[in-house]
């Protein structure tokens, strides 16, 4: 006990310097981050470069950064999901046609957004299904997308254009068609409130329309949980409120640095996936012998293990 409460105090010391000693920083982390008080939250942020090592500097950079986000909703989830004042969808193409092949149709983006979409939804639904943290209500919703929100809440896109899907059944001489819903792992929250996936679900496809070069990969989802639930449990209310904007940086600079895993055209690369895995296969066999020929025997491949 005296021993982790000595690492506590050299952590807290760390922290709180007015130019942050990064390398320290990583050393200190290294065994385990403490998640009382929201160190881990911080220390996170810090260790993704998404706050810079001059404390007074953090103010101006978290201010920036959180308007960034908002202008990104605005633009990519509030205009394409516009409403009338009574609810209803505006259509916005006017002279555009959902069979308009010009690639700069909004209806073409249109459906290229909700394919991606459609995993994501299908994704977030099944998060961490061992704790109920990403089912309950978030303590701050994103008050532009749920009041009056019509389709600008991304799983109603997913239900109004893909998730219904039509199956034909013969009776008799003529044809029933009977709809069919696919199964929710995670029920939405009613307007005014949105459940944590739901936000997971925003960041998840705001990243993919951001990076379309790399757009959503199955697997995302499990990294970006971590992230955010260890920042929407933050004890400061006032770190906790930037939850999803601070998320969205720290997931985006962490991707940054293993993207090349999420790009199945560099999986065979030297810098790929498999590369990587092989790469790490020999050094066990080389090291570890004994562990190596186990593995082989039980027939545990690197991908059961290396990730």
């Amino acid at each position: 006990m005296a021993a982790y409460r000595a690492r506590l105090r050299e952590l807290d010391e760390c922290l709180e310097s007015d130019e942050i000693d990064v390398k320290r920083l990583k050393q200190l982390c290294f065994n385990g981050i403490p998640d009382e008080q929201g160190r881990r939250a911080l220390c996170w942020k810090l260790l993704l470069n998404y706050l810079p090592s001059t404390r007074r500097t953090w103010s101006e950079t978290l201010a920036r950064k959180r308007l960034l986000y908002k202008q990104f909703i605005e633009e990519m989830i509030i205009i394409p999901g516009s409403c009338d004042n009574g609810g209803n969808r505006v259509d916005v193409t006017f002279a555009d046609h959902p069979l308009n092949l010009n690639p700069d149709s909004q209806w073409q983006a249109f459906f290229k957004d909700n394919e991606v979409l459609l995993q994501i939804d299908k994704d977030v639904r099944r998060l961490c299904p061992d704790i109920s943290f990403f089912q309950q209500a978030s303590d701050f919703p994103c008050q532009e997308v749920v009041q009056n929100s019509g389709v600008k809440r991304l799983h109603k896109r997913v239900q109004h254009t893909i998730l219904k899907s039509a199956n034909v059944e013969r009776k008799g001489i003529g044809i029933a068609l009977s709809v069919k819903k696919a199964p929710e792992d995670y029920a939405p929250m009613p307007e005014g409130m949105e459940a944590h996936w739901e936000v997971v679900e925003r960041i998840l496809f705001l990243y993919a329309k951001l990076n379309p070069g790399q757009g959503y990969v199955q697997g995302m989802n499990e990294i970006i949980g971590p992230i955010y639930y260890t920042f929407a449990r933050d004890p400061d209310l006032s770190w906790r409120e930037h939850a999803e904007a601070d998320c969205f940086f720290c997931f985006t600079n962490l991707m940054g640095e293993i993207r090349d895993f999420f790009i199945k055209s560099l999986d065979e690369a030297e810098c790929g996936i498999n590369g990587m895995m092989g790469r790490l296969g020999e050094t066990l066999k080389t090291n570890d012998y004994e562990v190596w020929c186990r593995l082989q025997q039980q027939e545990l491949r690197p991908q059961y293990y290396s990730f």
